[in-house]
């Protein structure tokens, strides 16, 4: 992987206007996965799609890191359900 693949968190918190402790603390709660480039902090691009849902969540709606937890929790299993509902209905296709 390049270092073109990661954003800084410096980037970040001035882009977005994110607190370096709420980052932190997505850390912490296993949320967010940082690496470090150059002695830099940083996260994947691909993971900033999910900091950005993390972040609305937080700002918007008051949630805190626990809260974004189940939050995320809960919506990985109704992804899964939504997956297994779309084999069963192929699988339901042969017998039509």
């Amino acid at each position: 992987m390049t270092n073109n693949e990661y954003i800084t968190l410096a980037s970040l918190c001035d882009h977005y206007q994110i607190e370096m402790t709420f980052i932190e603390d997505l850390k912490n709660n296993d949320l967010l996965e940082i690496t470090y480039l150059e002695n830099a902090p940083c996260i994947h691009q691909e993971a900033l799609r999910h900091l950005e849902k993390m972040f609305r969540l937080h700002q918007d709606l008051q949630i805190n890191v626990a809260g974004i937890d189940a939050v995320f929790h809960l919506l990985n299993q109704v992804e899964d359900l939504q997956h297994q509902i779309q084999n069963l209905q192929h699988r339901l296709q042969i017998y039509e």
